[in-house]
């Protein structure tokens, strides 16, 4: 049985098994950014947009700066034109009703500079800009060569230019800046409580609003329709449970920020529920739809809710019959930072805290000496014998590798072991337990920005049974059971150690000194063991075991007096309290490291995370002379220039070029050779097609396909990995090809001796090769040389060498454009490969004059629906109003003033019209008047009268008698 053991513990020695989880999911494009913020993105990105979910999304460059929202969009305008026809701008959003609407909704702003190179003659020269929404302004020669102008509001993005003269030299030459959208909340939006909205039952629908809560276990939504309900709830941070089913691990959804649930209803009585990124969630079926014909939806929240669906939006969130906005008022501030608990069921005051690095405690990789934090009985045991964690920590490290947990627990029942740990953009998380076989789960989260970034990154692993957890900040996952389990990077369990014991940050192994550890110590912890995941060489703070906060100065002295054979020795351990920092701070995305592998290194800012370069101060700067080369037999001296390279014992770990390529390409073209001595370690190479190709020892390459139309300046970077374990193979390069990536192969030991960068035999800077930025960076190596002065983190500026050859500098109007969100890296990573590359897209062009058109969805908004309704309906009642006045009023006054012209008008004109005298009783005693005619008395006039069908048939009487 042990044989069998031993064997499938070999045969796994395969990729550990990745979950999709939250941050692996492709994002989906939304309205704006503002909408991708309501959906729990707060780092700024290139992320998609799109005025509709059926529109080709546009991916735009998001910031997210102190809880507000900015949208970025860049036209063709950003390279400058000198107008001489009318010309109307296209922009990185092509759909312009939905560009119109974004500028409407928030707050943009857009600077316009206007160059006159020549004088203009007086009254000649000028210009009218027009904006996306109409706005006109007039611009004249004002006897200043430049004017900058600041649009704002509805100014602001310029879609026309129009001269006031044709074709005349001395027009201006005009360029703007990138369209800055702030993006505000609608007060008519917000609902603090309660919200219903009415649903027909018997059609497809979808429905979404955001909302934001720091309160667990409680109902996030219910529908309803006649007499059945189902219940969707919020339980234990993470989890949303729909009508007492098994709950579904989401992410942190009770963090006091904002998130999105968009409810759906298809065919056939099915309903569906998609919180952010997260894929959709099947709702049981607890409602019937042909019950009733109406499905109210109830929002019910303790916390706010934001009405974010188009049905709402594109009516300012008016009041509507089916949405009659109940609502209760709720004024309760809601918790920050770390004041903001979670998994209060499970830890004593568990909280996100990166404010406060009091007790944190800083972890350093030595040859000679360990680093970690040891805590003894760190589990509850269930029945089986299997531990129960209940452990947390906070850590933030410059190294993409590192060891966060390693734990271990003996029984009389069983044994097994735990480990947490990342590896560049993955954290997993391993469990196994003995019984006659070792039984293993496993589950990971990605993240694209990777988790050496030196920001504190909270990582929890609780549960038991089949329901444990990783959760890592806010994603989570649920270990899995799996045969395809790695366990190659996973420490054994100590042979001949009983009890339980959990290593943070850190393990035992055996690269250490002779002499400072106890020799019981040593042969617990397995003395012959090679480092796999290594210390995570950072700082950790805010650990928790058994659910509760440790002290760790405590730990820590307990931890010397059990291992140490001099307990006061401060130097046995590399582990240090406190964080060290930079002095001056590092920027945002800059990370603060070391600057050398010894403990005495100074920390600096490693300004290659920005493409910069450390200065003596200790403070980044950008290369020193920004002029484009171009490689080029027209602008180079030489057509093969050699730059020398130091040797260093340090690593090469980063190599970055930006540049633009030429609009056409005749044949192939090198563009530069990375070599050491007199073997090639890596090439950079471009066809006539645009596809640049990175090629490593002249097997291993990965190439992409570069529009040649894209007036963008684009960047290639290569960056190293740093290995997990003694395997080769695990030696790593990351490519990256603005946001592309790949992974290509290390260029092993070879040391980098030379950069030859070949010029192409052209004319002019359209055909060539431009470049804007040339840099490498050294990282120190670990292991060797690490008391070499040469050993140590720096760049050198390439560029800077490469300008010394140029004997004329190009003209920056035809050099490309400047897009540093082209660069950026996605924050969302797909496992899929025909995902598309979501990167910033292109700017558009400058086109002859078109003409705007009046936009037709306006016309069938909701807004103008309500408004066109109004009117109609306001016409009706005057129209009713008038004819009311007619017939009560005015036409009986007029009937008044005719009828008795009338009635003798109608006599008067037959033919045998004779006058009639009218009796009461019989003809006999009746009255003779002058005229000889029957005398009739006003009594019987006024009756016929009345009677005016009966004015003919009086008549023909009158005549028989």
């Amino acid at each position: 049985m042990s044989e069998r053991r031993k064997d499938n513990r070999i045969l796994r020695l395969i990729a550990l098994l990745l979950l999709a989880v939250f941050v692996n999911c492709d994002i989906q494009s939304r309205f704006s950014c503002y909408n991708h913020y309501l959906a729990g993105i707060h780092s700024s990105s290139v992320l998609p947009i799109a005025g509709h979910h059926s529109s080709v999304p546009s991916n735009v460059q998001c910031i997210f700066e102190n809880d507000v929202a900015f949208t970025e969009v860049h036209s063709a305008l950003e390279n400058s034109h000198h107008v001489l026809t009318k010309k109307s701008v296209n922009f990185q959003v092509p759909d312009l009703y939905h560009l119109r609407e974004i500028v409407r909704r928030s707050q943009c702003t857009q600077t316009l500079t206007v160059n006159w190179k020549n004088t203009p003659e007086t009254g000649r020269g000028g210009i009218k800009v027009v904006s996306l929404l109409n706005e006109t302004t007039k611009i004249e020669y004002s006897g200043e060569d430049r004017q900058d102008f600041l649009f704002d509001e509805s100014f602001a993005g310029v879609r026309h230019l129009i001269p006031d003269e044709d074709d005349y030299e001395f027009n201006p030459t005009v360029t703007t800046t990138r369209l800055i959208c702030k993006h505000y909340t609608q007060s008519e939006c917000l609902v603090r409580g309660k919200f219903e909205v009415d649903l027909e039952a018997n059609l497809e629908w979808s429905y979404a609003f955001a909302f934001k809560t720091d309160t667990t276990n409680q109902t996030l939504f219910s529908l309803r329709c006649g007499d059945m309900s189902s219940e969707v709830r919020l339980e234990n941070d993470f989890f949303i449970r729909a009508d007492g089913s098994a709950p579904v691990a989401v992410g942190h959804l009770s963090d006091a920020t904002w998130h999105t649930a968009i409810v759906k209803h298809s065919e056939p009585d099915s309903h569906y529920l998609k919180i952010d990124d997260f894929p959709e969630i099947e709702l049981p079926k607890a409602i019937n739809d042909d019950t009733d014909k109406t499905i109210t939806l109830t929002i019910a929240v303790n916390g706010n809710i934001q009405l974010i669906d188009p049905t709402d939006t594109n009516d300012d969130c008016m009041y509507s019959f089916d949405k009659p906005q109940k609502r209760t008022v709720n004024t309760r501030t809601m918790c920050v930072g770390c004041g903001c608990s979670k998994l209060s069921g499970t830890f004593d005051g568990l909280s996100k805290c990166d404010e406060d690095e009091e007790g944190s405690y800083s972890l350093r990789r030595d040859l000679d000496r360990l680093s970690f934090l040891h805590f003894e009985d760190p589990f509850n045991v269930d029945s089986s014998g299997s531990a129960i964690p209940a452990i947390s920590t906070s850590f933030k490290s410059d190294s993409d590798v590192g060891l966060i947990f390693f734990g271990y627990w003996q029984n009389f029942n069983g044994k097994g072991r735990l480990q947490v740990y990342y590896h560049y953009d993955l954290i997993s998380a391993v469990y196994c337990k003995h019984a006659e076989d070792e039984e293993c789960s496993g589950c990971s989260i990605r993240n694209a920005r990777g988790f050496g970034r030196d920001e504190w990154i909270q990582t929890i692993l609780w549960g038991g049974g089949d329901e444990i957890h990783l959760a890592v900040d806010s994603s989570i996952c649920r270990l899995q059971q799996s045969s395809n389990i790695s366990l190659a990077e996973v420490y054994a369990i100590p042979q001949i150690s009983q009890g339980a014991g959990l290593f943070v940050g850190g393990t035992w192994h055996e690269k250490k000194k002779r002499g400072l550890y106890r020799v019981e110590a040593e042969q617990k912890y397995f003395e012959n063991t090679r480092e796999k995941a290594p210390v995570l060489r950072g700082c950790v703070k805010d650990v928790f075991v058994r659910g509760v906060k440790m002290d760790l100065t405590t730990s820590f002295d307990s931890q010397k007096q059990a291992m140490l054979n001099e307990e006061y020795d401060s130097n046995a351990f590399a582990v240090r309290r406190d964080c060290q920092k930079c002095n001056p701070t590092c920027s945002e995305k800059t990370r603060c490291r070391s600057q050398g592998p010894l403990q005495a290194s100074p920390m600096i800012c490693d300004c290659a995370d920005e493409l910069q370069f450390n200065t003596s101060q200790g403070t980044c700067e950008k290369k020193r002379d920004s002029t484009p080369v171009a490689l080029s037999t027209a602008f180079l001296s030489q057509n093969q220039v050699v730059l020398d390279v130091q040797n260093t014992k340090a690593i090469l770990s980063k190599v970055w070029i930006k540049f633009a390529l030429p609009k056409q390409i005749n044949e192939a073209q090198t563009i530069v050779e990375f070599n050491s001595h007199r073997e090639t370690l890596f090439n950079i190479k471009v066809d006539t097609e645009g596809t640049v190709t990175v090629q490593l020892h002249g097997q291993d390459s990965a190439s992409r396909h570069l529009d040649l139309l894209d007036d963008r300046v684009h960047l290639l970077q290569l960056q190293r990995r740093t290995p997990m374990g003694t395997r080769h193979s695990a030696k790593k390069y990351d490519l990256y090809i603005d946001g592309y990536h790949t992974v290509v192969s290390d260029i092993g030991k070879l040391v980098l001796n030379n950069v030859s960068v070949s010029a192409a035999e052209t004319t002019d800077e359209w055909s060539s090769v431009i470049i804007h930025d040339f840099g490498l960076s050294y990282e120190y190596d670990e292991q060797f040389a690490v008391s070499h002065p040469s050993n140590l983190i720096h760049q050198v500026d390439i560029h800077s060498q490469l300008l010394q050859y140029q004997i004329r500098a190009p003209d920056l109007s035809k050099t490309g454009i400047l897009d540093d969100s082209l660069w950026e890296k996605p924050i969302f990573g797909s496992e899929s490969e025909q995902s598309p590359v979501l990167e910033s897209s292109p700017h558009g062009e400058i086109v002859d004059f078109t003409a705007d058109i009046i936009e037709p969805e306006q016309l069938l908004s909701a807004r103008w629906i309500l408004y066109s309704l109004f009117l109609t309906v306001l016409l009706c009642l005057l129209i009713l109003m008038c004819v009311v006045c007619y017939w009560c009023v005015l036409r009986p006054r007029s009937m008044r003033r005719t009828d008795s012209g009338s009635q003798r008008t109608i006599m008067r004109d037959s033919p045998d019209y004779a006058p009639v005298k009218m009796r009461r009783d019989s003809i006999s005693g009746v009255s003779v008047d002058d005229d000889g005619s029957i005398g009739t008395d006003d009594t019987d006039l006024q009756a016929y009268r009345d009677i005016p069908s009966h004015r003919v048939k009086i008549y023909r009487e009158s005549v028989s008698l």
